[in-house]
């Protein structure tokens, strides 16, 4: 028996190739973050930075590092389990701009980090 396979869609040239498929900005992003929380978190407890909450580090253990890295692997999962499109170019990038936003805004005011974090998060 022989399958047909559709060719698969070309990316659009006009666009970022980070922002084509859900699991570049986002395995992109967790990297970056994890590079730069280790050296934070050692100064902290080499005393050079001021302790942080114990809780807010767990806060973004779960919900920073580790949401970045299971949207980038849904984005791109359920593309393939369903044949469903998923968010890419404009929208993709919406959506790393809320996880960055909450992840900037924390120092400043943690209720608009909040506020951003929800959005990433629905």
């Amino acid at each position: 028996m022989h399958r047909v396979l559709e060719p698969a869609p070309v990316a659009d040239r006009n666009r970022l190739a980070l922002f084509n498929l859900g699991f570049r900005p986002f395995y992109l992003l967790a990297g970056a973050y994890g590079t730069l929380a280790v050296p934070l978190w050692a100064l902290e407890y080499a005393g050079a930075l001021p302790r942080g909450d114990p809780l807010w580090h767990a806060h973004e253990m779960l919900f920073g590092y580790a949401f970045a890295v299971i949207a980038g692997f849904l984005f791109t999962a359920v593309r393939n389990w369903t044949g469903r499109p998923t968010p890419a170019g404009a929208a993709l990038a919406a959506v790393a701009a809320l996880w960055v936003a909450a992840r900037a805004l924390a120092p400043l005011s943690l209720q608009a980090a909040g506020w951003a974090g929800m959005a990433f998060a629905v």
